[in-house]
Parts: structure tokens; C-alpha cells; sequence
């Protein structure tokens, strides 16, 4: 209840010791009650049992932020009770269980189960020596030597497993709670671990899509350098020829640009100078190596190298899964070239057994790296079970704006 209003916060119980207040009152009534309803009339003695009983409960205010004084304080307040009540009788008032309850959920198991020892101990002590033994050796003794034995072995009994009680479900509740805790805990602490292990997938899929279009621009640049020089050489001897090779330099630089967009956040590793990776035109090798059917449909048309890539990646991460987790399931891979854009569909049929994961911490990142790819180049990427219980995987990348369709 972290996230919503508790009802004794809506009555002003914001604190520990306010809710023990108010446990406290209820305590004083119910005890009250208990002694008053069977008879109404109320003696001087009763009503100094009344008052020793409402003090008992008082010091329960004091039971979470001072347990040992609030149990001293009611056992204290229990021994006067016992010299104060009628000879031979005794009244055992709810404030010493319950203290002996919060100290069972606050201290360790030894002193807890000392604490209920002391009080069953100390509440009997006060029985015998201020009730009983008057009312057996006192002018007029009412009771038998036999009897106080008898009754007070009984009421010793009857204190230690009430108060021994309270202090083994002190001790269980308290134990509830560290249990809890410690869910609580070990969930963030994975939650935290999660979330590293999320970022260290997305990192490696940016560095990798760096290092791929560095190679993509490190080749445009190239090509602009290359077509600056020779306008140089013909900007006096042969200006149209000059001016159809600045125009070749601007288109260069613009699709460049273009590609360096997608570098955000991403950082180029020192000593990496790999090949670039294969597009669309590479999936034909890579279906036939996984064993998967390639379909082709539509007018093949060009598209920019970060998005040649994305399809590379998706397809090569999406027949990794395929082989993962639906070892010998037929696989298909179907590229479609519309208009509006281009399709990649990768889907397997249903695994015949359950495959069992040969790298279990990465599960799931690979579908991360897709995402992050396509978000990077614009495109859209949708992952997830098909009708026949296999899974597919499809990325689509729209046609670039000012890009003449097919």
C-alpha cells in the first residue's frame, strides 16, 4: 500500500507513535468495558483498577520507539494492580501481551522469549505476594496453603504460554517482514541489473552501427574529395563539366550527412577497421548458409546504407533466434519492394521440441539491438508470435522523403 492512502493515514496516524496513541485509547476502553459491563457499580478499588488499567495502556504509546521501558512500565503498573485488587483475586490486563508482542517484532529471539519470561514471572510474583498470601496467612485467611500452590502453578502456566505466545508471533511476524524486505530488495537489485544489462546490449548495438557507418561515410567523404579535385582542375578550362562535378559533390555530401544522423550517442571502438557489413544483396548468402527460403517480390530499388545494414542485422539477428529457440524449424525470409517502402519478413514455423537457451543472460537483447536499430534509420519493427504458433519478425523501412519511388 506504498502507492495509495492507508486509512489510518487518512485519520491523521501518520506517524509510529500516533497509531500507538490511538492503539493505546482503544486498549484503556476495551479494558474498561471488559471490567465495567459486568457490573456497573463502581467501588473506590474499582476504580483505582480502572485507572491502573487506562495507565497500563497509556504506556503502550511508548511500545515501538521505547519497548523496554513500555514493558517495565506496564509490568511495573501489573504488580500494583495485583496489590490493590481484592485478596486472593487478580486481574491480568491485554497491555502486558501486547508489549511483550512488540518486543518479540523488535528484538532478537533470546530476549524476547526472557522478556515473556520476566513477565510471567513478575505478574505472578505480585500475585502471590500481595494477593495470595494475605488471603491465605492474613487475620482472616479465606484461602488454603494447597489452594494458593495450586492456583498459582496454574496462573504461571497459563501467563508463560500466553505471553510466550505473543512473543513467538512477535518473533514470526517479524520475520514476515525481513522476509519481504528482502524480496523487495533482491527485485530491485535484479530490476537494477536488468536495466544494466539492457544498456550495455544498446550500447554494443550503437558501437557496432558506428563502426559500420564510419565505414559508409569514411566512403562518401572519399568520393567528395575525389570530385572537389577535379572541379578544381575544370572550374577555368570547363565550367559546365565543373558545375555537373559540384553538383556530384553536393549529392555526396548530402547523403553523408544523412548517414552520420544516425551516429547519436554512439561511440566508434579504437582499433576496429572491419569490413562493412552486407545489405540486402548479402541476404541471399546468409539465407542459403541458415537454411531458410528467400522470396523477392517487387522491383528491387536503393536504399541508404544505414538502412541496407538495418536489414542485414535484423535478418541475421532474427535467424539466430529462429535457430535458437526453434532448432530444425523451417524458416522463410521474404523481402518485398513497394512504393511507399521496403519489407523485411523473417518467420519460423513452430519449434518441434522446446529448445532449452544456450546463452540465458541474453535473452531478449537481440530483440533490443533490432529495435534500437530501427528506431535509429526511422523504421518500424514488429516482433512477436504468428498465427500458427511460430514467430516473425518484420521490419519495414518507408521511402525517404524526396527519394523517386521505384
Amino acid at each position: 500500500m506504498t502507492d495509495s492512502v492507508r486509512p489510518w493515514d487518512a485519520l491523521g496516524l501518520t506517524s509510529p507513535f500516533r497509531r500507538d496513541c490511538a492503539l493505546a485509547a482503544l486498549v484503556a476502553l476495551l479494558s474498561a468495558t471488559v471490567l465495567w459491563f459486568p457490573d456497573p457499580t463502581v467501588t473506590a478499588t474499582g476504580f483505582v483498577v480502572l485507572t491502573l488499567l487506562a495507565a497500563q495502556a497509556i504506556a503502550l504509546c511508548l511500545r515501538r520507539v521505547r519497548p523496554l521501558v513500555c514493558i517495565a512500565l506496564v509490568l511495573v503498573l501489573q504488580t500494583v494492580l495485583s496489590a490493590v485488587v481484592p485478596t486472593g483475586q487478580g486481574v491480568r490486563g491485554p497491555a502486558v501481551a501486547i508489549a511483550v508482542y512488540t518486543c518479540g517484532t523488535l528484538l532478537t529471539v533470546r530476549r524476547s522469549f526472557a522478556l515473556a519470561a520476566a513477565a510471567a514471572g513478575t505478574e505472578i510474583a505480585g500475585y502471590v505476594l500481595f494477593s495470595a498470601v494475605p488471603a491465605t496467612f492474613g487475620p482472616a485467611p479465606v484461602m488454603q496453603p494447597s489452594a494458593v500452590v495450586a492456583r498459582a502453578a496454574g496462573q504461571l502456566l497459563v501467563a508463560l504460554a500466553a505471553y510466550g505466545g505473543a512473543a513467538l508471533i512477535g518473533q514470526n511476524v517479524a520475520m514476515r517482514r525481513r522476509y519481504a524486505e528482502l524480496v523487495e530488495l533482491r527485485a530491485a537489485e535484479a530490476a537494477r541489473a536488468q536495466a544494466a544489462r539492457v544498456e550495455s546490449a544498446l550500447a554494443a548495438e550503437r558501437t557496432r552501427m558506428a563502426r559500420e557507418l564510419h565505414d559508409v561515410a569514411a566512403h562518401h567523404l572519399t568520393s567528395v574529395i575525389v570530385q572537389a579535385a577535379l572541379v578544381e582542375r575544370l572550374v577555368e578550362r570547363d565550367p559546365a563539366a565543373a558545375r555537373t562535378g559540384a553538383i556530384t559533390v553536393r549529392e555526396e555530401g548530402r547523403k553523408a550527412l544523412s548517414n552520420l544522423r544516425f551516429i547519436v550517442g554512439a561511440l566508434r571502438e579504437d582499433g576496429t577497421n572491419g569490413a562493412p557489413a552486407a545489405g540486402l544483396a548479402g541476404i541471399a548468402e546468409l539465407a542459403s548458409g541458415q537454411g531458410a527460403s528467400l522470396t523477392v517480390t517487387g522491383e528491387p530499388r536503393d536504399v541508404p546504407p544505414a538502412a541496407d545494414m538495418a536489414f542485414y542485422r535484423v535478418a541475421q539477428e532474427a535467424l539466430s533466434n529462429a535457430r535458437n529457440h526453434a532448432p530444425g524449424a523451417p524458416v522463410t525470409i521474404t523481402i518485398r519492394h513497394r512504393r511507399d517502402g521496403t519489407t523485411l519478413l523473417v518467420r519460423n514455423d513452430p519449434p518441434a521440441v522446446v529448445a532449452t537457451p544456450t546463452n540465458g543472460d541474453r535473452r531478449g537483447f537481440g530483440l533490443i539491438g533490432m529495435r534500437e536499430r530501427a528506431t535509429l534509420i526511422g523504421a518500424t519493427l514488429t516482433a512477436g508470435p504468428a498465427a500458427d504458433g511460430g514467430w516473425q519478425v518484420e521490419l519495414t523501412v518507408p521511402r525517404a522523403e524526396g527519394e523517386p519511388p521505384p
